[in-house]
């Protein structure tokens, strides 16, 4: 999500949390509606004032934003290094750290493939594999790619129940040594 996205779902979830305490309050009867009422005159009429306390009470206003978007980062979770999915016995999380590793895991045997960086991408609900292989020149590249996006998306798929949404490769060849 963008910065202005950010900033308008704030400042709209400021307005449903100051919203809720205030029918809260009303409701328990905690302040009167009379009492609320004058509050509420009263910072009208610091508004019209002198320029420095319209500038102190925007920063006063600015202030009390940014702590009620503060206080909001703490209590939504963020969205992590890891995909959670339901099952009928309940939530599973899978980091992306154990998708990695099984991924590495999944092309050990491979003889022409000399390293393997992998990486999860987060899109949507699903997975996206990157895997970023070195190979050695022999290999070809056209079979190899498509055992190794087959190895991958079977070895996840069994170990941890997550369907990969695609399998993408970025492939090098290993540089010649000359002797």
């Amino acid at each position: 999500m963008y910065l202005w996205g950010k900033v308008v779902l704030g400042v709209v979830g400021i307005l449903l949390l100051l919203f809720a305490a205030g029918v809260g309050v009303l409701f328990f009867n905690v302040v009167s509606l009379l009492a609320l009422q004058e509050w509420m005159v009263n910072f009208y009429a610091l508004l019209h004032l002198s320029f420095l306390t319209k500038a102190l009470s925007v920063v006063g206003i600015v202030l009390l934003v940014a702590g009620a978007v503060a206080l909001l980062r703490l209590l939504v979770p963020r969205g992590g290094r890891f995909l959670t999915y339901r099952t009928e016995e309940g939530e599973i999380r899978v980091s992306f750290d154990s998708l990695e590793a099984l991924a590495r895991e999944a092309l050990r045997g491979f003889q022409e493939i000399v390293s393997v960086t992998p990486r999860v991408e987060k899109v949507g609900k699903e997975a996206c594999m990157v895997l970023h292989l070195v190979v050695r020149t022999d290999a070809s590249i056209p079979e190899l790619s498509n055992l190794v996006q087959t190895k991958v998306r079977e070895r996840i798929e069994r170990q941890t129940g997550i369907v990969l949404k695609n399998v993408r490769l970025l492939v090098d060849l290993k540089a010649q040594e000359t002797a």
